[in-house]
């Protein structure tokens, strides 16, 4: 019964657009953070955002004890959760990446549970990179498994090309303007590290790094997994990224900030998969790329420390990129002492529009 209701739920969970390989470590996962019963009510949960009266109806179910079993679901992250103008609730299933399979380390607290979660997240994703080996072979493969780049790099502001058009999309402060909602919370990658007693290897990085907007702020404060903050503070969260060299990522889509993610190369499991997979199917990488001026590089090697994709090398005493790690973060461009990296476009891609195909990555 357990090992049926948990396949179906994976099934389920895959109707978003990320995709998991239905395989044992997933399902150990699962039976953590679902009961059975919170599993079998989510397999039959209808997709979109639904009022307790609709989903009382569905389920045939009386509406105070769906609402209770709701909120436990909400509270674990498992099920997302938006306010009306007139304070009520509206449901919907959170999708397994991104979103439940984050919240449960964004508390940052550390108990045998975590600890153990963080183990089989180790197994999980072990599975997952061997998967992805043959992923980066067959892009028909990759496609399946993630229509659309999950999140997207955006160049730290300061180094990008001057005197050229810069779409808002491109630049941080723009995308931060936009909204009114503001959260921050526990970096889920830096925790887990952690809990296996393996920290990030990176100084000054904020304690709360990981940012929400708009729904999926005010959720992560009414659930508590991370605290509310204003616009400053999640500027100035961005600034001390940015001064401990982490890479900013943000939602791939349009019309609305769901995250801005700062991630560092030891801990990222988007910047892992590139550097040891080169697989770009989790990440859109920036529009710009860095460019080295030759002539004027001392070959001193401060960039090659600061790069968190260890993109960087000298040849022949000269600092060389490989663009095929390159995400275009801009962070090896603020130590340069000679001023010889800059960054310059090397695309035009536009972010999809926000549909909702994307509504899950809120959660």
């Amino acid at each position: 019964m357990s090992e049926d209701v948990y396949f179906k739920l994976g099934v389920r969970l895959n109707e978003n657009p990320v995709k998991m390989p239905l395989v044992e470590s997933f399902f150990k996962l699962m039976r953590e953070f679902y009961t059975e019963e919170q599993a079998a009510l989510a397999i039959d949960f209808p997709k979109g955002e639904h009022s307790l009266q609709d989903l009382a109806a569905h389920f045939k179910r009386d509406e105070k004890e769906l609402a209770e079993f709701l909120e436990t679901m909400a509270d674990g992250g498992l099920v997302f959760t938006t306010r009306t103008e007139t304070g009520d609730y509206r449901y919907s299933l959170t999708p397994f990446f991104p979103g439940a399979v984050e919240f449960q380390l964004m508390r940052g607290v550390d108990t045998p549970k975590d600890r153990r979660i963080a183990l089989i997240m180790t197994e999980f994703n072990e599975t997952l990179e061997s998967l992805m080996v043959a992923a980066v072979e067959n892009p028909e493969v990759a496609k399946e498994m993630m229509p659309e780049g999950a999140a997207r790099t955006i160049t730290v502001e300061s180094e990008l090309p001057h005197g050229k058009e810069i779409y808002p999309y491109e630049k941080l402060s723009e995308i931060v303007n936009q909204e009114n909602s503001f959260a921050a919370s526990v970096c889920y990658c830096r925790h887990h590290g952690y809990l296996l007693d393996n920290p990030c290897q990176v100084e000054g990085v904020p304690q709360y790094s990981c940012l929400s907007f708009g729904k999926a702020a005010d959720f992560v404060v009414d659930r508590k997994f991370g605290k509310k903050i204003s616009k400053e503070e999640c500027l100035k969260i961005l600034e001390d990224a940015e001064k401990a060299g982490l890479i900013h990522n943000t939602n791939n889509f349009l019309g609305r900030t769901a995250f801005i993610c700062n991630c560092c190369g030891c801990c990222c499991g988007f910047a892992k998969m590139l550097k040891n997979l080169n697989f770009k199917a989790l990440l859109v990488v920036s529009n710009f790329g860095v460019v080295i001026d030759e002539e004027t590089c001392s070959g001193c090697g401060d960039c090659l420390e600061r790069c968190p994709m260890e993109a960087l090398s000298l040849v022949d005493e000269v600092a060389a990129v490989n663009k095929e790690h390159c995400v275009g973060c801009g962070n090896c461009v603020s130590v340069c002492p000679a001023e010889s990296l800059s960054m310059e476009r090397r695309s035009d891609t536009k972010p999809p529009e926000f549909s909702e195909a994307f509504a899950g990555y809120e959660a």
